[in-house]
């Protein structure tokens, strides 16, 4: 504005800034996650007619790489002894806990080995013959849940313990196999 037309207390901003570029318009839309799909899928047919093998993911591998959190997270049944048993890897809360419970046995051999594969399986199993090992009845915390399960593991022979522990153990070899498939880790 010119100073002739400013009021007696008005400040002098300057000049009115420059208008936009009419011709930078916004993008019409975002893009989707059929979309995304969509140029997975063109990656993957450049891929294939390259002759490298292409990886296709299943609903629930798309899953395990939806949120941070949950990358690395892997579940399945397996048979045990004619029992259908749902086991799950561990989590990095599952690893503190386990440590601590193993902390009164350590040195005090075979009885530290049989306490990290028996909290291992505490932490890891989900249900055995469709029924979770301990349900609680109201409130409870993450470690009393834990300890109930242990307390009910314990009754089990190391035959069983022992196969459901190496089960679990090879959930997380099995997520890093497809991760190192599909380039997300290296080597």
């Amino acid at each position: 504005m010119p100073r002739s037309k400013l009021q007696p207390n008005e400040p002098d901003l300057g000049p009115p800034p420059p208008q936009p570029d009419q011709d930078i318009r916004p993008p019409e839309r975002i893009p989707q996650d059929e979309d995304r799909q969509k140029v997975v899928t063109s990656e993957q047919e450049e891929i294939a007619a390259e002759g490298e093998e292409v990886t296709e993911l299943s609903d629930e591998e798309r899953q395990w790489f939806n949120t941070l959190m949950t990358v690395g997270r892997r579940s399945k049944t397996i048979n045990v002894m004619g029992h259908s048993v749902v086991i799950q890897n561990l989590c990095t809360d599952d690893d503190l806990r386990i440590g601590l419970f193993c902390k009164e046995f350590q040195g005090a051999a075979p009885a530290d080995q049989r306490a990290y594969q028996l909290a291992t399986c505490a932490c890891g199993i989900r249900a055995i013959d469709n029924q979770p090992i301990y349900q609680p009845l109201g409130e409870m915390s993450d470690d009393e849940i834990f300890d109930q399960k242990v307390t009910k593991l314990r009754k089990y022979y190391p035959v069983v313990i022992t196969q459901i522990y190496r089960e679990i153990l090879s959930l997380d070899g099995e997520f890093i196999e497809l991760a190192q498939k599909l380039g997300k880790l290296e080597g």
